[in-house]
């Protein structure tokens, strides 16, 4: 007891030094290292905000054009859809057939078919392909008339397949075409029933 009480300030002295080292090792350190990660992850995001903000700079001086710029794009967009139909019913198909009969001068046999997806476009919508299949006899015009028809009409279509046979003791060519007729599935555009004339059927009463 003399002992500790002769030297009771150097024990003093020792646990608070052993104190103030738990405290440096346990709480400051670990203290410090929170702190050097959080100041490495702001620099890190920093380095990337300066970064962005060059990039933008970079296009200030077109910022003016930009919306003139996004607008003739998608006028583009829409005039280019134009050339595509939404859809297309049995009566649309019936339609387009009867046009290929005027072209072809002959009577067309066909099949209903539906359309099925290619592909889709960045804006949501749909590229579809309708495959039609019709059967045709024509002579050597009809059936270059229908290819010139093919390449210039505004509707984009597509021979898929053809096959072609000639007989000689009539002068005409025979066989089956297949076409790839494309559409837009979109929400920009409403499906328009094709234009049916109705047929004439003449007077009720013979003597009017």
């Amino acid at each position: 007891m003399k002992f500790i009480g002769k030297y009771w300030k150097l024990f003093v002295a020792i646990a608070l030094l052993v104190g103030a080292a738990y405290l440096y090792f346990n709480t400051y350190q670990m203290e410090k290292l929170s702190y050097e990660t959080q100041a490495a992850q702001l620099k890190m995001m920093n380095t990337s905000l300066e970064a962005k903000i060059q990039e933008n700079m970079r296009y200030v001086d077109i910022q003016e054009d930009l919306a003139a710029a996004t607008e003739r794009v998608e006028r583009s967009r829409l005039d280019l859809y134009e050339h595509f139909p939404v859809e297309m019913k049995e009566e649309d198909q019936i339609m387009y057939v009867l046009y290929l009969e005027t072209i072809f001068g002959t009577e067309i046999n066909f099949q209903f078919n539906q359309a099925g997806v290619i592909q889709q476009l960045r804006d949501g919508s749909n590229l579809m392909g309708l495959l039609l299949t019709v059967n045709y006899e024509t002579n050597y015009k009809g059936f270059k008339d229908m290819v010139k028809y093919l390449a210039t009409d505004s509707r984009v279509t597509s021979v898929y397949y053809t096959t072609i046979e000639y007989d000689a003791a009539t002068d005409k060519v025979k066989g089956d075409v297949t076409l790839l007729l494309y559409l837009i599935d979109t929400t920009d555009r409403d499906y328009v029933s094709p234009n049916v004339a109705e047929p004439s059927t003449g007077k009720d009463n013979i003597y009017d």
